[in-house]
């Protein structure tokens, strides 16, 4: 199912980075749930790089709030680079861990603030979900903290009686009207056979790369290069967050791996710079670095028996790792496109993606790096060393979102410019990515486009 081809400087595992079921990529993703700052929505006009978008963040701010409850978002109001908030975050924070501690007096030293990292999962029980019980599986919560789709949002649709849930189905495309107006969806399951809703409104949401190929999958007569692409930018734009990791070993053990997400932060090098010059990144305070695991350490011994154990007890621990999150700028060569000699399971063509990683980017991490090192040195680490550049898990760009139809796919309520009953949700929409993860983002500009479907079938005041 999950066939697909790539090019470009950095490898980009969409079989890894995206989940097949009910509930999305929310099923895996790691919850960190930060709001753009206002700057993030302005680079055009503020540094003369990337698009400005066609809102800000004071028209988003509500919407950000209404995500935050809706996912239940523990956070605290120590980022002094946070931009206003008209309520405070709907759950305490979660405590900041043993390594928190040895890394927030190394920055002290280096003047760097660190700070809470928002999470979308529950440091106390909320809305019917249990309280995160650290079992540090995080990726895939067994115990229901992690704000996901499946439980947050579906459970809820289904109880209104007007919602159904469609399990073992891939939307194959949509079909069109002379007027370019979607009338059906087709779909089919395993035994392929095709099956076809037909509805007066249609909201895709697939994500950046399904949504983006769905749509050139749908051609048709009025809509020869795919479906909502009379500007050609379906698929143009695509961004992720370009990442490394700074690990070392420092001597006394710092409990690495008790907790299985960060709590801890700095976004000092994401706002407060000429972001022409130098990029925006931020910092993650790894409470389970890439480097120094048991099984790790143990095959790299080359020992048996009690010398093995010994030497893991000895040596694990003492692992810490410093992430650099760093924004990416949008470029239209970076894209998705078909690849028709790959075929999948429905003999469809496979997504083929392309992402380079400039030099803005690549010095934007270098600084990161050093920066980063300068903590660890702080620290006293030992065997300083940064990992190879690898992409994050998103999808952001495919369908941008703009106030002119030659340069946007979608308008600023998500509604596509040629297709006047068609939606795009999804991180696709996004013009730019920040430093920061587009999940609560992505999650309070799907709330803002549902107030406005919702509002179509509203009668008119005074009807």
């Amino acid at each position: 199912m999950d066939r697909y081809t790539f090019s470009g400087s950095v490898p980009y595992f969409l079989d890894y980075n995206r989940v097949r079921g009910v509930g999305g990529s929310s099923l895996g993703w790691e919850g960190y749930a930060l709001r753009f700052h206002a700057n993030d929505f302005r680079l055009r006009s503020l540094y003369g790089i990337g698009e400005d978008w066609p809102i800000g963040y004071e028209d988003l701010e509500p919407y950000y709030r209404a995500a935050e409850s809706a996912l239940g978002v523990a956070g605290a109001s120590d980022d002094p680079w946070a931009s206003p908030r008209s309520s405070p975050f709907p759950l305490p924070p979660f405590a900041f861990s043993y390594s928190d501690g040895l890394f927030a007096r190394a920055c002290e030293r280096v003047g760097i603030v660190l700070h809470h990292l928002p999470q979308a999962r529950n440091s106390v029980a909320y809305a019917g979900r249990s309280q995160c019980r650290a079992c540090g599986t995080c990726y895939v919560c067994p115990t229901g903290a992690k704000a996901s789709v499946d439980l947050t949002h579906v459970p809820q649709a289904e109880a209104t009686g007007n919602a159904r849930v469609v399990t073992d189905a891939t939307v194959l495309r949509l079909e069109v009207d002379r007027s370019n107006r979607v009338t059906s969806v087709v779909y089919a399951g395993r035994d392929r056979r095709e099956r076809r809703v037909s509805a007066p409104l249609f909201v895709l949401a697939a994500g950046g790369v399904e949504t983006a190929r769905l749509l050139l999958l749908s051609m048709s007569e009025s809509s020869p290069t795919g479906l909502a692409n009379a500007s050609g930018l379906v698929g143009k734009y695509f961004m992720c967050h370009p990442v490394i990791d700074i690990t070392g070993r420092v001597p006394k053990k710092a409990y690495p791996y008790r907790v299985g997400f960060s709590t801890a932060m700095s976004r000092q090098f994401a706002v407060d710079r000429d972001r022409a010059r130098q990029g925006a990144f931020y910092l993650e305070f790894l409470n389970f670095p890439r480097d120094g695991q048991p099984e790790d350490l143990a095959l790299a011994s080359g020992k048996w028996g009690e010398a093995l154990r010994r030497h893991v007890e000895t040596e694990f621990g003492h692992a810490v790792g410093i992430r650099v999150y760093c924004e990416q700028l949008p470029d239209p060569r970076n894209s998705i496109v078909l690849n028709p000699q790959v075929k999948d399971y429905f003999g469809n063509p496979a997504p083929h993606i392309t992402c380079n990683i400039g030099p803005h980017e690549r010095a934007t991490l270098a600084e990161g790096a050093t920066v980063a090192k300068r903590i660890l040195e702080a620290m006293g680490a030992s065997r300083i060393q940064s990992s190879d550049l690898s992409l994050a898990a998103h999808q952001i760009g495919t369908h941008r979102m703009g106030r002119d139809p030659h340069t946007s796919v979608v308008d600023s309520t998500l509604r596509a410019h040629d297709v006047p009953n068609l939606y795009l949700v999804g991180s696709g929409c996004l013009v730019t990515t920040s430093s920061s993860p587009p999940g609560l983002t992505t999650a309070a500009l799907a709330i803002r486009a549902s107030e406005h479907i919702a509002s179509l079938r509203r009668p008119a005041a005074g009807a």
